[in-house]
């Protein structure tokens, strides 16, 4: 059975997996075998990496993201400050080569509160209250960057592979989207 979805119910103890149009359903008690689609989850995994890579070259709030297979998105709170396409590439591709380890690490509610630089969404706070935030960290000590996730991540920046940021759009005075996609920039 192919899942389109997978939704938390009414707590995060409850999973819901949401099978894909034509698929079949299973019957109440029939024992299933869950899979992962190895190749898809690498590819999520090396984009969502690549979005937080993002974040270090372009140091703005976030306003917005999402990530799939082979385009994502990052939205920054960023004026207009004379991006292009090729400087941001060349920053998020000297990050791949640099080759640095991710990792994670878990702080308190007290550190983050301690900590509020951590958390780079204008908009979203990470969860409190369980007594531990998951930190996503790059580089060594976490040197290039830390931020309250609960993503997959690859285990380093080379695994990312290469990647360009394929549109900067202008999504308001202040908004503006990067698209990050896979391969090297086209030529123009």
């Amino acid at each position: 059975i192919v899942i389109a979805a997978t939704l938390t119910g009414e707590t995060k103890d409850e999973i819901i997996h949401v099978p894909a149009p034509e698929q079949a359903v299973p019957q109440p008690g029939e024992a299933l075998r869950l899979a992962i689609d190895w190749e898809r989850r690498h590819l999520l995994m090396r984009m969502h990496a690549a979005c937080h890579l993002l974040t270090v070259v372009c140091p703005f709030p976030i306003t917005g993201a999402s990530v799939s297979e082979d385009d994502s998105r990052v939205d920054f709170d960023a004026p207009d400050a004379g991006f292009t396409k090729e400087d941001v590439t060349a920053g998020l591709m000297d990050l791949v080569r640099a080759d640095h380890p991710i990792f994670v690490r878990l702080i308190s509610d007290e550190d983050l509160a301690a900590n509020p630089g951590l958390v780079k969404s204008k908009n979203v706070r990470p969860p409190v209250g369980t007594g531990k935030i998951r930190l996503v960290c790059i580089g060594d000590n976490a040197s290039v960057d830390s931020q309250p996730c609960g993503g997959t991540h690859v285990k380093s920046t080379a695994e990312v592979g290469e990647i360009h940021i394929g549109k900067i759009e202008k999504k308001g005075r202040e908004n503006r989207r990067f698209r990050i996609r896979f391969g090297p920039m086209p030529a123009n």
